[in-house]
């Protein structure tokens, strides 16, 4: 393959600049300036005949045999000239340009009867310089040989074979990301509960609420109960409180809902429910936390290497759909993907189920070549689950537990489901494919403690376990789900989600294909 060493040189020399403000990475911007510099500093003498198209292929040709040391980024709607580059690897062009020019002098040596010395290229003035001839040909000159010289037909086997083996190799940089990754990983903290009733029975005359949650206090009134309670401002900056929320059908006699915030019926049940006020200081600095935590990365993860710094996470994406009717050729390959079926318990539920059947057939095998599989089961579907997961190529190899906890942090003793026992927890099985290496292992643990929210709504918890797993870049998909699991760096797809988003332009494509066949085959 044959490279423009002129257009290497010049990314080397400016690969910072064009990637800031004002170019901000313009593929035509920066072919300008490099037609610019070609005929200035170069050539003054001649023109520059490249053509933007082939200022591209260039581009991807470096890109290619560097292994992605740039990053394209495609905004434009099908306008060429709307391409950008969103992050350049200058390191990894310099070990190219190394080699390009070891390689000049070897060739020059060649035709010089092999002496003793060697003539040193510099990219600004050619200069001749001598110096010792290495014994050791480098190994990167071996890769070169095989990628850049056209005279090669059939690569050596044999060098195949070697730089299979160093590709192979774990690096110590691996291990020691791994352990940055879990020291980085942020423990939330433990905010106690308000148990004081006079707190509550003062917070109660100074709240604000909307649609039966707690906005804010007023400032003004609490600090004139401040007199009556010294401590009940500090305790309201750093204790959650749950204070009753009274309707003119409650009857305290009756004591706490089984279901609390989760009721269906909390405009006419008679049992006392609660408000929750959450310190606003804590939740500011819960905000803050988060936005600290997605600059932090690891060194190297799948999904997540040292260009992460350069990277912004792809947007929710999403597609409504039959999945049983869909096609999921058109999503790609994943490294995490979670299921949650609905899995027919044979009780009313306000929707839709499927069979058993229906189930193991999906196709989930075409969602992965290697990765983790996290797929939700009933305690009725446990065997049901484990079988699906075999027949689609996966190692069950962990189980996770959601404890379910209700509004006031307690565990349930009261459910809608079961039929002997009240459940008081979910099971997700978690199946491996292939030989994932680059998992990082033993961050979390197999147990989540979470409230319950709308019905078969599952913890938020999960997503940042699985993140951690990954790698926050690497493509994540989940199946069967809602507008609430929509969120960024995921693929969503499910009939109960609002219309489709899609910003890959390879799935975009191909799902506009797939979405005019179907429409064809029911015209026809």
């Amino acid at each position: 393959m044959s490279l423009n060493w002129g257009l290497v040189d010049f990314m080397l020399d400016n690969y910072a600049s064009i990637t800031a403000s004002p170019i901000n990475g313009s593929l035509h911007d920066i072919y300008v300036i490099y037609s610019m510099f070609m005929q200035n500093f170069l050539w003054k003498n001649n023109e520059c005949g490249e053509t933007y198209y082939q200022f591209c292929e260039d581009l991807n040709k470096i890109s290619e045999v560097c292994g992605g040391c740039m990053n394209f980024e495609d905004d434009s709607g099908g306008n060429i000239f709307g391409q950008k580059i969103s992050f350049v690897d200058g390191d990894s062009l310099k070990i190219l340009q190394k080699v390009h020019y070891d390689q000049a002098i070897k060739l020059s040596l060649s035709h010089t009867g092999n002496k003793a010395k060697q003539i040193a290229i510099d990219k600004d003035s050619v200069q001749v310089k001598e110096r010792k001839i290495e014994s050791e040909p480098i190994l990167l000159n071996k890769l070169m040989g095989i990628l850049d010289q056209s005279e090669i037909v059939t690569p050596n086997a044999k060098c195949l074979r070697h730089l299979n083996q160093i590709l192979s190799l774990e690096l110590g940089s691996t291990k020691l990301s791994k352990e940055q990754a879990k020291l980085n990983t942020k423990r939330s903290p433990f905010i106690p509960i308000c148990s004081d009733p006079k707190h509550v029975s003062l917070l109660s005359t100074v709240i604000n609420t909307v649609n039966n949650k707690i906005m804010s206090l007023q400032g003004e009134k609490l600090k004139k109960i401040e007199a009556d309670c010294p401590d009940i401002i500090e305790c309201s900056n750093t204790h959650i409180h749950f204070i009753p929320n009274l309707k003119p059908q409650t009857d305290l006699s009756l004591g706490d809902c089984s279901y609390l915030d989760t009721c269906h019926k909390l405009s006419t049940c008679r049992y006392v429910h609660y408000l929750q006020y959450y310190p606003e200081s804590l939740q500011k600095q819960k905000i803050e936390e988060q936005k600290e935590q997605r600059k932090q990365y690891s060194f190297y993860t799948h999904g997540e290497c040292c260009s992460s710094s350069f990277k912004k996470l792809l947007p929710p994406q999403w597609i409504k759909c039959d999945v049983r009717k869909f096609d999921f050729d058109i999503l790609g390959k994943f490294s995490a993907v979670i299921a949650d079926p609905a899995w027919n318990i044979h009780m009313n539920l306000p929707y839709g189920t499927c069979n058993d059947n229906e189930l193991l057939q999906l196709p989930f095998d075409l969602l992965q070549e290697e990765g983790l599989l996290f797929l939700w089961v009933t305690g009725r579907a446990i065997e049901v689950g484990k079988e699906s997961l075999q027949n689609w190529g996966y190692e069950v190899i962990n189980e996770i537990s959601w404890i379910k906890t209700n509004q006031l942090g307690r565990t349930i003793v009261t459910g809608r489901t079961g039929h002997w026992l009240n459940h008081s927890k979910e099971h997700l099985l978690v199946g491996v494919k292939g030989n994932p290496e680059w998992l990082n292992r033993k961050i979390d643990i197999d147990l989540i403690i979470s409230a319950t929210r709308e019905t078969s709504r599952k913890p938020d918890e999960l997503y940042g376990i699985i993140e951690r797993l990954v790698g926050t870049h690497a493509r994540k998909l989940e199946i069967f789900g809602r507008d609430h699991n929509i969120r960024p760096g995921w693929f969503t797809i499910g009939n109960q989600v609002t219309g489709s988003s899609i910003h890959e332009v390879d799935v975009k494509r191909k799902y506009e294909r797939f979405m005019e066949k179907s429409k064809n085959s029911k015209t026809n």
